[in-house]
């Protein structure tokens, strides 16, 4: 079996096993099955061909509502919203309230796995979207890792989510730049809540949070800015901390 198969095998017991899915669970695996398939230049090639230069997002948008990537794979088109998460199911099946129950149930018990992986992906695209940028790593012990490119060194952190950010570990100490990567999440109630608690204090002290959006694969300012043109064009929206700042900035 190669490397494009076994994603489709690891994604086709997947939902085997569970044919109602956290929307956050499934973009985990994604990104998951990929790494773990440690896909040959010529397979890489090829999917790219399909789910794009990011493949891990790619087939989870398919899996969901693109092209399909994999056509022996169904597609989870249709969703609902248990207690403030999204899943995702077939909408040829038809399911009673048990089974849906079962299904938080079932992510109650995986939520603490799934939150080691999501450390994993996201420093994983910290990995990517630095090395773009010119950087290598020189040190990583998550949620901690260091690049350097030249005379320029950055520490990262990474976090699960906005929610559990400490508002001082995200200021930068005196020897390197400090960047706090957090997912992108599904309400953005959560981050305009931490912006407007800590994003002038952070913005001042020189602290830079960026957000990694899995479901796109792209990486983009929230607060603080960075002086490196070589990371500024790597973001996708280079200008969101701008915005973020110039909309949620409580006037006085």
């Amino acid at each position: 079996m190669n490397g494009i198969d076994g994603i489709a095998a690891s994604f086709r017991d997947l939902l085997n096993d569970r044919p109602i899915i956290a929307r956050c669970e499934l973009l985990a695996r994604s990104y998951e099955f990929v790494r773990s398939a440690d896909l040959s230049p010529a397979e890489r090639q090829e999917l790219e061909k399909t789910a794009g230069k990011d493949i891990s997002s790619g087939i989870f948008r398919s899996i969901m509502n693109g092209e399909p990537v994999f056509s022996s794979l169904p597609k989870i088109d249709t969703y609902t919203t248990l207690n403030g998460r999204i899943f995702h199911f077939l909408h040829t099946c038809e399911y009673g309230r048990q089974d849906f129950d079962d299904a938080y149930r079932k992510f109650l018990q995986l939520r603490p796995g799934l939150k080691a992986l999501m450390r994993e992906n996201l420093a994983q695209i910290m990995k990517d979207f630095m090395s773009e940028a010119g950087y290598d790593l020189t040190q990583e012990n998550l949620p901690e890792m260091t690049f350097e490119a030249g005379s320029r060194k950055i520490r990262a952190l990474i976090a699960t989510s906005v929610k559990s950010l400490d508002s001082e570990q995200c200021k930068p100490g005196s020897e390197s730049e400090l960047v706090v990567l957090v997912p992108s999440g599904e309400s953005l109630e959560p981050f305009m809540l931490f912006f407007r608690e800590h994003g002038q204090d952070l913005t001042e002290a020189g602290a830079q949070v960026w957000i990694a959006n899995l479901e796109k694969g792209t990486v983009d300012p929230f607060i603080g800015y960075t002086t490196d043109m070589d990371i500024y064009e790597q973001f996708n929206n280079p200008r969101l901390a701008e915005m973020v700042r110039a909309n949620w900035t409580v006037k006085s």
